[in-house]
């Protein structure tokens, strides 16, 4: 055995020299994985703590570093017909029955774990129709689609998320149903473009049909 090691040393030294190479590599995807998963900014979009078209658009942050939230669009389908229109600042909200200015604005940073409530899906609709400049029939509103554009401070760069709502009429009162239980996650490259021709054409005239 001691003659085969010293007839093979430098295969052996070889073969160790591979291994810990492979090992390293294993390590290293480790990482790497582990520190995306760290830095992937998450955004999670849901409705609660009521019912029908009082029940309350909350906006969670579920990475692990701070996001400012930018922006928020909210997308109305009724029939055929769409319009897409920015909806960060809670017009709704008449400004002299504030004594905190900050109150009317969806602005704001956002810690890890923390939630926000951005208002009511109807008021969501009333901040577009306002917007708009025109009102929608409610009972004949399809589906509600609410994104939200944010930046992420640790990487600099522009992530933003989407849910779509189902509309429904019911006794008289509007009803919100979520399309699916996740958010769907607009990630950066594809985000920032969009995103600043949003925000660049809404501020002409509130609106993106």
């Amino acid at each position: 055995m001691l003659q085969f090691l010293t007839q093979n040393v430098e295969l052996l030294n070889l073969l160790v020299n591979v291994l810990l190479v492979v090992i390293w590599a294993v390590y290293l995807q480790i990482f790497l994985v582990s520190h995306l998963r760290q830095t992937r900014s998450v955004i999670h979009i849901d409705i609660g703590a009521a019912d029908g078209e009082r029940s309350r658009c909350l906006v969670t942050n579920l990475s692990s570093n701070p996001l400012y939230i930018q922006g928020m669009v909210a997308e109305l389908f009724e029939g055929d017909q769409s319009a897409r229109v920015v909806v960060t600042e809670r017009e709704e909200m008449d400004q002299n029955d504030l004594q905190d200015p900050l109150k009317r604005t969806n602005r704001g940073t956002l810690h890890p774990g923390q939630t926000v409530d951005i208002g009511s899906l109807a008021d969501v609709v009333k901040r577009a129709w306002i917007r708009l400049g025109r009102e929608w029939s409610v009972d004949k509103l399809s589906q509600v689609k609410v994104t939200v554009v944010a930046i992420s401070g640790q990487a600099e760069r522009v992530v933003g998320a989407s849910k779509t709502f189902d509309a429904q009429y019911k006794q008289n009162r509007s009803h919100f149903v979520p399309q699916n239980l996740l958010t769907h996650q607009i990630r950066p490259r594809r985000a920032r473009a969009e995103f600043r021709d949003i925000l660049r054409d809404a501020s002409d005239d509130g609106s993106v049909a």
